[in-house]
Order: C-alpha cells, then sequence, then structure tokens
C-alpha cells in the first residue's frame, strides 16, 4: 500500500474542495516525478471503495502499464482497456513483482487507451462517473481525448499533467478549447528538488545557437522535416558523442531527436563510436525489451523522436541529451523531466542541450505562470537574433557577429575574436547568474533597438526582422504608447 506525500495529500484535498463548489473538471498540475500517478491512483481507489466507475485514459502503452501497476501497488483491482498483448505484458508484469495481479475485466476502475477506449466506449458495460486523463495537456474538443469525455458529460473530469499548455501555447481550459474549469498548482520543480523528490541538474549548451528564423512552424512547433534537416548533420551529431563521451561517459542517456530516421543515424554514431545504443519509436517491435536492456545499463544510449518524451519513468537515466529544437515549452519540460528523478549515486542530471532550448524556455525550474489560458508570456530571444550572438566586454550588448559592437563601438581584438570562434561548437556550462544578466542585457538591447526607430514603418520592420507574427500591430500599437508618453510630458 503506498502512502502520500504531504503535497499529494494536499493537491487531492484540493480537488475534493473544487468539486464541492460545482467546478467539474480542475486541472492538477504537477512537475515530472512528482508522483501524478500516484495522486490520481489514489483517488481512483478511493472512488472504487465508494462504488464508482472510473476511467483512466492515456495515450500510450508504456503510461497504461505504469498506471496499472501503480493501482496494483495500492491493491486497487482494476480492468484493462487495450490490446490482449499488453494486458498479457501487464499481468506477467504484476505476478513478477507480488506474485498477485490486480487484473479483473469487471471492476470498477478501468485503465484505458485513449485509442482503443474510442473504438469500445458503446459497448462499455457502464458510463464512468469520473474520467482521469494522465498527460491531459492532450486534452482538447473534438480530438480523440475530447470525444471521451463528450460522450460522457455526466462524469466529472479529473485531467493531470506536468505541463498545462498546448504545443500552439494555448491553454486547456474551457475558454481556450480545453475542458478545465478550474487549476490545482501543487509543488513546484524546485521545491521538489529541495525536499529531494526530484534531484538537481547541469545544463550545457553552446554559446552560439541555431538559427532556426526561417523554419516554419507547424501546430505551434518547428516543422519536423526542416529541423531535421538542420540537424541531422554528421558535426552535429558527432558534436553529441563527443560532448557525451566528456561529460556523461558510462551513464544512461535519452536522446531527443527531430525524426525516426534522426533517431537511428544519431544512434549509429553511438554505436561507432563504441557506445552501446538503441533507437525506439512507435514501429519497434518489441519495445519492452529495449527498454529492460536500457533499464538493466546493457544500453547506455537511447534514441527516440518522441516515444520517451512522457510517461516514461526511469530513476537511473542521468543524462538528457536535446538534438531537437522546439518552441514548445512543454515539451521542452517534458524531456527534461525524464532525467530529474533521484537515484541512489545520482548527484545530479546532466542536460546536454545542443540546440538552445534552455536559452529559449529558461531553466526546468524556473517559476512559470500557468493558468488555464495558458503560460503569462516573458521576454523572449526570437530564433533569429539568438543565432550566433556575442556579449560584448565593454557594455554587455548582446549582438550578432561583427568586428565592431554596434552599440558602444569596442572593437574585438583577434584573440576574442579567435575566442568566440573556438566557442562555437564547443557546450559549456549555463548557470542561473549567468542566464539572468544574459537576459538582462538581451533586453536592454532590444529596447535600445526599439528607441532608435524613429518611424512607425521602421519599428515594423524590427518587428518583422525579430519574426513577430503580428509585427504591424505590435509596431503600431508601440508607436502609440510612445506617442502618449511624450504628449504628457
Amino acid at each position: 500500500m503506498l502512502d502520500l506525500r504531504d503535497y499529494q495529500s494536499e493537491l487531492v484535498d484540493a480537488v475534493r474542495a473544487s468539486y464541492r463548489i460545482g467546478k467539474k473538471a480542475p486541472l492538477v498540475v504537477l512537475p515530472t516525478g512528482g508522483g501524478k500517478t500516484t495522486i490520481f491512483s489514489y483517488v481512483a481507489n478511493s472512488a472504487a471503495q465508494k462504488e464508482k466507475t472510473v476511467w483512466i485514459i492515456a495515450h500510450r502503452q508504456e503510461l497504461v502499464k505504469q498506471i496499472s501497476m501503480t493501482l496494483a501497488r495500492f491493491n486497487c483491482m482494476h480492468g484493462i482497456i487495450a490490446p490482449e498483448k499488453i494486458i498479457r505484458s501487464i499481468k506477467i508484469l504484476q505476478f513478477k513483482a507480488n506474485h498477485l495481479v490486480h487484473v479483473h475485466p469487471a471492476a470498477p476502475v478501468q485503465v484505458c487507451s485513449v485509442q482503443t477506449l474510442v473504438k469500445r466506449m458503446d459497448k462499455m458495460p457502464s458510463k464512468p462517473d469520473i474520467i482521469i486523463c494522465d498527460e491531459a495537456h492532450h486534452l482538447t474538443v473534438g480530438n480523440t481525448w475530447g470525444k471521451v469525455s463528450e460522450a460522457n458529460p455526466q462524469a466529472l473530469l479529473l485531467p493531470v499533467t506536468a505541463t498545462p499548455i498546448r504545443s500552439d501555447a494555448k491553454g486547456l481550459g474551457v475558454g481556450s478549447g480545453g475542458f478545465a474549469d478550474d487549476i490545482i498548482i501543487g509543488a513546484t520543480m524546485r521545491e521538489l528538488i529541495d525536499a529531494g523528490y526530484l534531484c538537481d541538474y547541469r545544463v550545457f549548451s553552446p554559446p552560439m545557437q541555431v538559427d532556426l528564423s526561417d523554419v516554419k512552424k507547424r501546430a505551434g512547433d518547428y516543422a519536423k522535416d526542416e529541423i531535421s534537416e538542420r540537424m541531422d548533420k554528421p558535426k552535429i551529431t558527432g558534436d553529441a558523442v563527443d560532448h557525451y563521451l566528456k561529460l556523461s561517459a558510462g551513464k544512461r542517456a535519452i536522446v531527443f531527436c527531430c525524426t525516426v530516421a534522426h533517431a537511428q543515424h544519431v544512434c549509429e554514431e553511438f554505436k561507432s563510436a563504441g557506445v552501446t545504443s538503441e533507437s525506439l519509436d512507435g514501429e519497434t517491435e518489441d519495445r519492452d525489451a529495449v527498454l529492460s536492456r536500457f533499464e538493466r545499463g546493457e544500453t547506455l544510449v537511447l534514441t527516440s523522436c518522441e516515444i520517451v518524451s512522457e510517461g516514461f519513468d526511469l530513476p537511473a537515466i542521468e543524462t538528457a541529451i536535446l538534438l531537437r529544437p522546439t518552441a514548445s515549452t512543454g515539451l521542452y519540460l517534458q524531456q527534461v523531466g525524464r532525467a530529474l528523478r533521484p537515484f541512489e549515486g545520482k548527484d545530479y542530471a546532466t542536460i546536454l542541450d545542443h540546440v538552445g532550448n534552455c536559452a529559449r524556455h529558461g531553466f526546468p525550474d524556473d517559476d512559470r505562470d500557468w493558468s488555464l489560458e495558458g503560460m503569462k508570456k516573458r521576454p523572449r530571444n526570437t530564433d533569429g537574433n539568438a543565432a550566433g550572438i556575442r556579449s560584448c566586454p565593454m557594455c554587455f550588448a548582446i549582438h550578432r557577429p561583427a568586428p565592431v559592437c554596434p552599440q558602444c563601438g569596442h572593437e574585438y581584438t583577434a584573440k576574442e575574436r579567435a575566442e568566440m570562434e573556438i566557442q562555437e561548437g564547443e557546450l559549456v556550462e549555463v548557470t542561473r547568474e549567468q542566464r539572468e544578466l544574459m537576459k538582462r542585457r538581451a533586453h536592454v538591447t532590444r529596447k535600445k533597438e526599439e528607441w532608435d526607430c524613429h518611424t512607425v514603418e521602421e519599428l515594423a520592420e524590427l518587428g518583422r526582422s525579430r519574426g513577430y507574427k503580428f509585427y504591424q500591430e505590435w509596431s503600431a500599437k508601440l508607436w502609440e504608447v510612445r506617442q502618449k508618453g511624450k504628449n504628457s510630458l
């Protein structure tokens, strides 16, 4: 039987309080590794004891297995709505763990592969009283997840996620195309790290960032085919292998790649360097065997496109290697979170960020202003400005490579230029203080760029060069504010 941690109990109490005041879908937010599965398994078991019917839906077989194993630890009998092969493998896992099987098709709690459930929904013997949605950032009106909720309006919803934001940066509230009518935010990642429930981390990132200013976006993220073309290069892959050997040799690592083909190429490069490696994708025949070898340490590096971004629970992972640039804060946090679970002998997680995702989205434990509408936007460096940035040692202005600082006129020495060139492919550790300084410098530089524009047309051109989608509206609004300020003097 599992015991809830204090912050987990507080979340359960908050959910109950939300239902009591008439809410139907309180969204629970807790960082990866905080024990979301334990929380909603407790809720499901408690509801079953009150003769309530509960459906728990997930979208990957690994998640279905994880949920089933957690329910078993609560001694909660449950059914499984999934392909028979998955059900058999779960029964075997449960028997090996406790010499007991907690799977029964008529149990009030059903763990459902959402794809299978949608096909069988009309054949279910009873309607659910509660629908629990794991990885609920996928739950939106009209999609596969949404169809389950829409077909069962009588049911209470319990959506649970570490990242309450969609890939297009929209929120999960009813006003944003989602279902949540309340949001309950649990312990922060920093609080969990300080309490020892997650491990701390170190980030290594190149000073020169990949220029993605001309890469198209689809559904809020970079087009996979285009970023794969940029990232699937022998030099970049070779750098990834070299830095793994330099900073994480002998440690288990997950490499997040752009496409299946990219993951396979990276895998072969690691093998060529003498590092045991396997690639995992949705078509891998025996995913369980691949994951087992990785868990036992027989395979040190696992490359994948998307399979291990969510619901992959292996505390022994010590390194996350980022080779996929993403515009999605949610995806970035899901990826780095794979390496933050504590493990005996693991002092910290290593994040080898070859694509500047940390610069793009912040440190994993940065405070984020989550809401039902998404995440409050903060000042950001566009991809165009992030590429090839230099920091002037005299005035600290950040700018594109140039022999002379455009801010103060400092002329770079040959030594300074050489040092910058050497740094280009090298990962260096990024500290929080350094990042905050860079943010302040970038902010000052960006404001000066705006004040150097003397017409609304010049502002519009600046907005367009920064990649703003609505640069004309932005320039008009900024110009209006500026004119009001002048008139008030």
